[in-house]
């Protein structure tokens, strides 16, 4: 009740007061709230070399020790947590090695400060009715979140509208379930499941949730069973050992080990990679108390013991929150954890050298390395057959923008799994970076197209590389770092001796909205050589001036033009009004008799802006698809679903795949799904946790049928000439209390978005659909065309808004052909030809005006443009 209580704008405005006062009293008024709580910083005017940093953070916001503050260019400035992600000021990404950001922490204690308004708040909560989504199945937790490979596990469930919730789907067909009782299943994990964390979604009578995530483990396994809140009702925890728990508000989880002189202990809490809302503190103490080693970035702690005994290791969320969504995977271990690998990528279908950088590496060296931890590191160097193709239905990477990189993840296996690192492909021969080249004059000579393999690294580190071009050469230049889920803002400087350089930054466009941010820091550029001569590009990390960390990698790609896109589905119901910010976790789900739209989204690569055709894969009997396409220079489609009137109860996987054309080259690639973890009220000023998912499902309801159905009447590609008007008919199928009046808005052609609304009465059940293609100024081409509308009713008792689509329909729009005209003409007119006679054509139409030259051609004389063929 209190977080709902909290996401009362009042609410929210009290607790951004009280908080962005002390944080200006902190930082000297550099950085401002607004109203309602998205943090700005004032711009700066300071280049991106003297980009100013502020150590330290407010106290309850320690997973924010830095804050940098930079204008490079114009560009929006940024908020720099210790978490796997950055974030810009407007977007908050699911945390990576990090906990939360800053301002999420700054939300979550501020909702302690209006629990005394609680009672208040409900009796207002009580007074007012809230109109809702077509209700569909939601997950929030699974627990225990994992197993151990080869065995059973009974898990509990806990969501919204479980109604018949009988199947739990993962993402690997190797784990099964069967149901126990209402929110009880028995998971079975096949013994050739390999360890890694896999997506877990409930079916039931309301279709298939959102995912959570499932760790496959290979070490033995407990839940934790009572409370350990104090240092005397410390659970045991055995070396190489894992412990499923959940935090509790306001208090710390206990556990005792014991361990030898010397002997190097690993602590891996996962909370945040498992769609957790734990922030997890993790502090190891002696046998009187003392804090020996504490870790509050991304719940790692690497632990020598200074002497034999027994120790305790406190586990907490760093804003001592805690509930049943604050779990946990705990791990206590001596085997191998690998930090990072190098090079970070390698080329599909080869056996190429890489080397591990990590702890308790079998067989493994002195790196002669600390990591950021400051704790020293070892290497191994190991030989590895890179996949023709990834696998992405486990572990992976998890920011939305990732979605462009293709790769796959690797553990050590020795003689347990170690935690995964992700190896990307690549296509250009790779280089690694040779030290020194942090100046001009030590430039590493590069001979593209070529890959550079390097580190941000130590701090402050700037890479210089050089290369020779001759005028007019034309190359990509793009760097892969953040993608990579790393810490990281790259910035590329491309110049040739005293010439005006050529800089590139992250882009802001953020092609999924507030709703679901998909921005990145990573830089991709078209340099143009001007002249004949070396050109140099220097490359940095933004963030990098306080960041001491071997793990920050980057891949420098120089290529020539590739075109290409990459494609993204993005789980989210369709929106209540035009400027809807509600964020929900949600997955399609197509009732009988009805047609749905699953968004897509569009990453062109290279410049390329061509048509992109979608269709869907892998559907069940009695769902059709029929091809859609993102148009030219787009970035989001939609592929549209459709059911019979009877059709199966079915929940599964489907493939969605996208072709394009470019040149002579056909391009086809399969889209990666995306989710956001927890609801949110308002994206624009709570933090969003969107990311990848490990797969792209579909359920499909016999039991209710879609509140209306628009069917278009005449299954036909319609055909009409540029500024001309279609008459579709539509038959209007209407379920249940959906009579209200509609407004149909057309979609999917060039112009429809500011096309006029069309009107269809209350209780009407045939529609005629004008486009009027003058008025929107359709040009000429092939389009799929759809209509939708927001409608409300009463679903189940309650009063629901639900988007309603029609399927899609084919349109032709032709160019106005060429009319002519007849008229007698003297001898003396200009227009008479004495070898056609006195009769000359006149083009009639829109184009009438475009002149062109004139030619004879037989008896008439044709002007204006030429005929369509």
């Amino acid at each position: 009740m209190l977080g709902f209580i909290y996401e009362l704008s009042w609410a929210r405005h009290f607790a951004t007061a009280f908080w962005s006062a002390a944080l200006r009293r902190r930082f000297r008024n550099r950085l401002s709230f607004c109203p309602g709580g998205t943090t700005e910083f004032s711009r700066w005017r300071k280049p991106p070399e003297s980009s100013l940093s502020h150590s330290g953070a407010p106290a309850g916001a320690r997973d924010a020790t830095l804050l940098h503050f930079q204008r490079p260019s114009g560009a929006n400035a940024r908020i720099a947590g210790t978490g796997g992600f950055r974030h810009r000021l407007n977007s908050v990404v699911p945390p990576g090695r990090a906990s939360r950001s800053l301002i999420t922490t700054i939300r979550q204690r501020a909702r302690c400060g209006i629990a005394l308004l609680s009672t208040a708040a409900a009796c207002l909560l009580a007074a007012h009715s809230f109109a809702v989504e077509l209700p569909v199945i939601r997950l929030d937790t699974v627990f225990p979140p994992g197993g151990k490979v080869g065995s059973d596990v009974e898990v509990a469930i806990t969501g919204a509208d479980l109604d018949e919730a009988k199947e739990l789907h993962f993402s690997n067909p190797g784990i099964t379930a069967e149901p126990k009782d209402k929110q009880h299943f028995v998971v079975k994990i096949a013994p050739n499941v390999r360890p890694g964390i896999y997506d877990v979604r409930v079916g039931g009578l309301l279709g298939i949730s959102n995912p959570r995530a499932f760790v496959v483990g290979d070490l033995p396994e407990a839940a934790r069973t009572k409370a350990s809140a104090t240092p005397e009702t410390a659970i045991e925890l055995p070396v190489d050992s894992t412990i499923d728990g959940t935090a509790t508000a306001s208090n710390a989880d206990y556990f005792k080990f014991t361990a030898k002189k010397g002997q190097r202990l690993l602590f891996e809490c996962q909370a945040p990679e498992l769609d957790s809302r734990l922030s997890p503190v993790l502090t190891v103490l002696d046998s009187t108390g003392h804090a020996l080693e504490t870790s509050r970035r991304g719940g790692f702690l690497d632990f020598a013991a200074p002497a034999d005994g027994g120790f305790l290791l406190k586990l907490q969320d760093l804003a001592f929150a805690g509930s049943a969504e604050y779990f946990y995977r705990l791990t206590l271990t001596t085997g191998p954890h690998l930090d990072f690998i190098f090079p970070p990528c390698g080329k599909p279908g080869t056996k190429e050298k890489f080397t591990l950088y990590g702890r308790n590496l079998p067989g493994g060296v002195a790196a002669n390395l600390a990591g950021d931890d400051g704790k020293p590191l070892e290497k191994l160097e190991t030989e590895l057959e890179v996949p023709a193709t990834g696998d992405s239905h486990v572990d992976g990477l998890l920011h939305p923008a990732a979605a462009t990189v293709d790769g796959f993840s690797y553990r050590l296996p020795s003689p347990h799994a170690s935690n995964p690192v992700f190896i990307s492909f690549t296509n250009e021969p790779v280089v690694v970076e040779h030290e020194p080249n942090n100046a001009p004059n030590e430039a590493q000579k590069l001979t593209p197209p070529c890959e550079v393999a390097g580190q941000f690294f130590p701090a402050g580190d700037e890479d210089f590389y050089t290369f020779d071009a001759k005028k007019g050469d034309v190359w990509w230049i793009e760097v892969i770092s953040q993608r990579l889920d790393l810490p990281t803002d790259p910035f590329v400087v491309i110049q040739r001796e005293s010439a005006n350089a050529q800089e590139a930054y992250g882009a802001d466009t953020n092609i999924g909205g507030v709703r679901f941010n998909t921005a990145s820091n990573d830089p991709a550029v078209r340099f143009e050589a001007k002249e004949d001569g070396a050109y140099h590009v220097k490359v940095c990390d933004l963030f990098g001036t306080a960041h001491n960390d071997p793990r920050n990698v980057y891949r420098l790609v120089i290529r020539k033009a590739s075109p290409d896109f990459r494609l993204m589905t993005v789980a989210e119901p369709p929106p209540e009004k035009k400027d809807d910010r509600k964020v929900e976790p949600y997955t399609a789900l197509l009732r009988a008799d009805g047609t749905i739209a699953i968004r897509v989204l569009a990453f062109r690569q290279d410049g390329f802006a061509g048509d992109i055709e979608l269709h869907a894969e892998g559907l069940p009997a009695g769902v059709t698809c029929q091809p859609t396409t993102i148009p030219a220079g787009a970035n989001e489609g939609v592929v549209l679903l459709t059911s019979g009137e009877k059709p199966e109860r079915w929940a599964g996987s489907i493939r969605v795949i996208g072709k394009a054309k470019v040149g002579d080259t056909e391009l086809a690639h399969e889209a990666r799904g995306g989710a956001v973890c927890w609801s949110v009220t308002d994206a624009t000023q709570d933090a969003v946790r969107p990311r990848l998912t490990r797969d792209v499902v579909l359920a499909v309801s016999a039991a209710e049928p879609a509140p209306i159905s628009l069917v278009v009447t005449d299954n036909k590609r319609w055909e009409a000439t540029v500024g001309g008007k279609l008459e579709i008919p539509l038959k209007i199928k209407r379920h249940g209390e959906f009579k209200e009046a509609l407004k149909l808005k057309a979609e999917g052609a060039p112009g429809l978005d500011a096309a006029k609304e069309i009107d269809v009465a209350a209780n009407a059940e045939t529609a005629t659909a004008t486009i009027d293609l003058a008025a929107a100024k359709v040009p000429a081409g092939e389009y799929t065309v759809h209509f939708q509308a927001l409608t409300k009713g009463k679903f189940r008792g309650k009063e629901v808004t639900t988007t309603v689509y029609s399927a899609p329909l084919r349109i032709a729009v032709q160019a106005a052909p060429c009319q002519v005209t007849r008229e007698r003409l003297s001898p003396d007119s200009p227009s008479h030809s004495p070898l056609t006679g006195s009769v000359v054509p006149r083009r009639q139409g829109a184009d009438s005006g475009r002149g062109i030259e004139s030619h004879h051609a037989g008896r008439f004389r044709s002007r204006g443009a030429a005929v369509p063929q």
